[in-house]
């Protein structure tokens, strides 16, 4: 009998979470892992989260990015915001942080990163930086011509 593979995006992992490893699937427990971090959000993430929410631009938050969960990403704009707590000053972290920072580039994304204490202290400036980097890189196009204008003089 011949199996066939189900394309039901709920079996074997969610389809388009960006947790897909070589495998084939999210790594063993990062699904759980970003329900949990949702759940037990920081300070900071949970102020952020309410701005970006209102921002209205499709921002995910916890999202699985290969082996990673990202704090915030906003997929049209291949942009990653991490909010940086106590554990990304012991030691070793900034390394982690550094290679997680590669793959994701290497990905495709740009990294903004904030600390906790940047995220209660200056909200707001913080939110704009991150409005101001929203918009994917548009190409730079000529200038309009009027209506009718094939650029010949009468």
């Amino acid at each position: 009998m011949i199996q066939q593979s189900s394309t039901f995006p709920l079996e074997g992992g969610r389809g388009g979470d960006g947790g897909d490893t070589a495998n084939g699937g999210p790594a063993k427990g990062a699904v759980k892992r970003a329900r949990h971090l949702r759940k037990s959000s920081t300070l900071a993430e949970r102020l952020l989260w309410a701005e970006l929410r209102a921002l209205k631009q499709n921002i995910r938050r916890q999202v699985l990015i290969g082996p990673y969960v990202a704090d915030f990403v906003h997929h049209a704009s291949k942009l990653v915001i991490e909010i940086d707590g106590y554990y990304h000053s012991t030691p070793g972290a900034a390394e982690k942080d550094a290679a997680r920072t590669a793959w994701l580039e290497a990905e495709g994304f740009r990294v903004l990163r904030f600390s906790e204490a940047m995220v209660r202290d200056d909200l707001y400036t913080v939110v704009e930086r991150i409005a101001s980097e929203l918009s994917p890189q548009s190409p730079t196009l000529p200038p309009p011509r009027g209506k009718g204008d094939l650029g010949c003089s009468r």
